[in-house]
């Protein structure tokens, strides 16, 4: 009869061994696909939220100016500039105008300080909102900015006083403003703005701690809370903002400040040829190049703090070259905190037709009550603003 014969104590420990190598080995790879999971989600994220940003930016972008005159459709508010070293994040703004398409309303008066509307108000409008006043055939016009909030169903309009700059104009002089023009109406528009910028907002309270970059949008109106002057908060995780202006010709410009003294305005009659369609006037952007940079919405624990803590250099800035301005690369924009990001950049460039107007655009269509969401060539009836002209 054979003895039964065990395992070795030399045996059992290279058995051990091998176990322990082995799951070892199976916990490293399932370590690393986690951490790769959620390194690609991150990054995921990011990307997300660079699509999003880039065809909200882009849409209200390409909107920018209508209804109105070419030189107000751009702001360029103190601290705008890339350069400018106030700026945080080294961050640009971008500032735009249009007129709203789905609002209009019509005035049975008006004064220097206020606004008196044939019917009431359909919706809210509030402090710091500014509205366009059209006469019929847009033989004049105007524009004034809220003193006070408006309500839903009001019937006044109170205006900040006049200054002789825009938007404080008030000026319901000409003629054509008085109620007997023909028996048509004088319009109410809302114009609505666009203020997109970067910021930082510590959301964990701990300032040792990164903050977190957001896209910030004001809309020029008065804040319910006077400490909070960003607006609202669009998309989160976008780090750096460029923008870029050019003119028809493709070249690019910085543009200025409105200054008739300076940089003269075009006219909508202005002839194609004039010098004043080539200087610096903001009524002469044509394209802007949009640039973004998003970062991952997960850090990457694999990272260590002495690598990818800075945002990579995008986009140009313009620089002076034989008397003419020309993009140049930017340098990478350190950010020594925000270590184990993954960073995705952007550029996109959006014209903007609106600036090519002709003409101040006044509506003439209203809804056709036989077809459900058509329009008709009519003067409105309905105080439908059908397509806003």
């Amino acid at each position: 009869m054979r003895r039964q014969r065990g395992f070795t104590l030399i045996e059992l420990m290279v058995g051990s061994a091998v176990t322990f190598l082995t799951v070892l080995a199976v916990s490293a790879a399932f370590l690393g696909y986690t951490q790769s999971f959620y390194t690609q989600a991150g990054i995921r994220g990011g990307q997300a939220s660079l699509r999003q940003t880039h065809m909200m930016v882009v849409r209200n972008l390409r909107m920018a100016g209508y209804g109105m005159e070419p030189p107000l459709a751009f702001d360029f508010p103190d601290g705008w500039s890339r350069d400018s070293l106030g700026a945080i994040n080294r961050s640009d703004r971008l500032v735009f105008r249009m007129r709203n398409p789905a609002f209009n309303a019509f005035a049975s008066s008006m004064t220097a300080t206020s606004i008196n509307l044939a019917k009431g108000l359909t919706e809210t409008l509030r402090k710091g909102q500014i509205v366009q006043v059209v006469c019929p055939g847009a033989l004049g016009w105007s524009y004034g900015q809220l003193s006070a909030d408006a309500p839903k169903g009001a019937t006044n309009l109170v205006l900040e006083p006049a200054n002789g700059r825009f938007p404080r104009l008030n000026d319901f002089s000409a003629s054509c403003f008085g109620s007997g023009s023909g028996g048509l109406s004088v319009y109410v528009f809302k114009i609505d703005v666009f203020d997109y910028s970067i910021r930082l907002i510590d959301e964990d309270g701990n300032p040792t701690t990164p903050d977190r970059p957001y896209l910030f949008r004001r809309h020029g109106l008065a804040e319910v809370d006077v400490d909070n002057s960003y607006g609202e908060p669009v998309a989160e995780d976008i780090e750096a903002l460029r923008v870029s202006f050019l003119r028809g010709d493709g070249s690019f410009f910085i543009p200025t400040k409105y200054d008739d003294t300076v940089h003269p305005a075009p006219g909508y009659d202005t002839p194609l040829d004039d010098p004043r369609r080539a200087n610096d006037n903001p009524a002469n952007i044509r394209a802007v190049v949009v640039g973004l940079v998003a970062r991952s919405t997960t850090r990457d624990s694999g990272a260590s703090p002495q690598v990818m803590n800075q945002i990579p250099s995008f986009g140009s800035k313009l620089t002076t070259s034989s008397g003419k301005l020309v993009p140049v690369p930017e340098d990478p924009i350190p950010k020594p905190k925000d270590y184990g990001f993954r960073r995705i950049v952007s550029e996109m460039s959006v014209h903007v037709r609106n600036m090519r107007s002709s003409e101040m655009p006044v509506p003439v269509y209203t809804l056709d009550s036989t077809t459900p969401d058509a329009c008709k060539g009519a003067l409105p009836k309905d105080d439908f603003n059908c397509a806003g002209g």
